[in-house]
């Protein structure tokens, strides 16, 4: 059975030189030339897997560096007949494709386990930096409170000293009324006016 190389879903993206098996007849592709053996590279379910290409037909890989798209572009293939020589993966194959499929989720749920312990921790650093903003409001309420109780307080003792003051004054102002007044009737008594004796 032969099948178009243009087809993506039998041609491999990575291929090498390869030996031909052991009692496969090598074989010629529509141009008449001896078809080249290859071996797919990529992990895929063909990994491993052996086949017949035109040697007249040219891959052009991925370009993934400045040197490599400098180099020219291969000619269009003259010939595009290829044919699968293995019918089943090898064990070899399948076991390295296995484990490098369980390599990679391995590291997809290491990965994934990182992902959460930094989420876990960056949860934790907003709750703990939330607690810190509500007990800094909590000390800021507490302050303002023992602020405003003392400035109360405070007041309080000044508007007690204020009436003391102001009751002195007014004791003092009736004094002064009263012997203001007993000097203007002339109360005297002795040499010194009464008022000036004390009481």
């Amino acid at each position: 059975m032969s099948v178009s190389c243009s087809d993506p879903e039998f041609r491999p993206v990575k291929a090498k030189a390869a030996s031909l098996p052991p009692g496969v007849t090598a074989e010629r592709c529509w141009c008449g030339r001896v078809a080249k053996v290859k071996q797919v590279e990529d992990f895929s379910d063909k990994f491993g897997m052996k086949f017949f290409m035109c040697a007249s037909y040219e891959h052009d890989p991925p370009r993934s560096s400045a040197s490599s798209s400098t180099r020219p572009r291969s000619p269009p293939p003259l010939c595009k007949w290829f044919h699968w020589i293995d019918t089943e993966q090898p064990d070899w194959a399948r076991e390295e494709v296995e484990e490098k499929q369980r390599r990679a989720w391995a590291t997809f749920f290491e990965e994934e386990r990182w992902e959460k312990v930094r989420a876990n921790e960056k949860a934790e650093r907003e709750r703990q930096i939330q607690k810190l903003r509500a007990e800094q409001a909590r000390n800021r309420e507490v302050n303002q409170k023992r602020m405003d109780d003392e400035a109360a307080r405070r007041f309080a003792e000044e508007e007690v000293r204020r009436e003391a003051r102001e009751a002195e004054r007014k004791r003092l102002r009736e004094r002064a009324a009263e012997a203001q007044a007993a000097e203007e009737r002339g109360d005297k008594s002795g040499k010194w006016p009464r008022w000036t004796q004390g009481k």
